[in-house]
């Protein structure tokens, strides 16, 4: 339990350090349900705030979401996160730094929204009817996907950029044929800079339950 718990210190401590909850998050009592664990090989997984090279994240990396019911020990019940097994997700990818930290004319950049995913492989420790714990893939099969991967490419000498992935919950029995449409990736289509996908989820009601986050940068 304190594993947990420790783990949800580090994750916020970093969200704050690297302005997450400011600029993207936009909730600064956010606690995180779980890890979200993003690969895209083996040399090259997300950590909350690594360097990645652009080439190294070029493709659609895999996902994870490893749920712990521990994490949210501060959470207050009503907002908590306790996973079903027909829950929909929607899993992001957006930039806050586009075209650079000092000019957001673009923030946030859109990179990915892949909707109406499920979580497989549930390995449960079930307690009172409810899963403590468990580690899943997340399934693309079935799923939408409103804006295709974009890897990251920054505008050479604008600095180091911040690549946030989010993991929502849909709220229960809604596609994602009844989201918002997503009209262009720079600022999510609102055309305000410092706009994105906090306006987008907020409009579609969904819960976030994970992040995590790398840096590139082209030199």
């Amino acid at each position: 339990m304190n594993q947990a718990i420790d783990f949800t210190q580090a994750s916020i401590d970093s969200y704050r350090k690297h302005g997450i909850l400011e600029d993207v998050i936009h909730d600064t009592s956010f606690q995180p349900s779980g890890i979200l664990a993003v690969e895209y090989s083996s040399s090259a997984p997300v950590a909350m705030g690594n360097m990645l090279t652009t080439d190294k994240a070029h493709s659609r990396p895999q996902f994870q979401f490893t749920f712990n019911k521990q994490m949210q020990k501060n959470t207050a019940q009503a907002d908590a996160f306790v996973p079903q097994a027909d829950d929909l997700f929607t899993l992001v990818m957006t930039d806050p730094d586009a075209p650079s930290k000092t000019d957001h004319k673009w923030s946030e950049f859109c990179h990915l929204v892949e909707c109406d995913l499920k979580l497989l492989n549930q390995s449960t420790h079930e307690t009172s009817g409810t899963a403590d714990f468990f580690a899943s893939e997340i399934n693309s099969s079935g799923s939408n996907t409103l804006v295709e991967y974009m890897g990251p490419a920054p505008p050479k000498g604008s600095g180091p950029h911040r690549y946030v992935f989010l993991l929502f919950r849909q709220p229960k029995g809604v596609s994602s044929s009844k989201f918002s449409k997503i009209k262009d990736r720079p600022n999510w289509g609102y055309g305000t800079p410092a706009t994105g996908v906090y306006k987008w989820a907020k409009e579609n009601n969904l819960q976030l339950v994970a992040s995590n986050f790398f840096y590139a940068e082209t030199k």
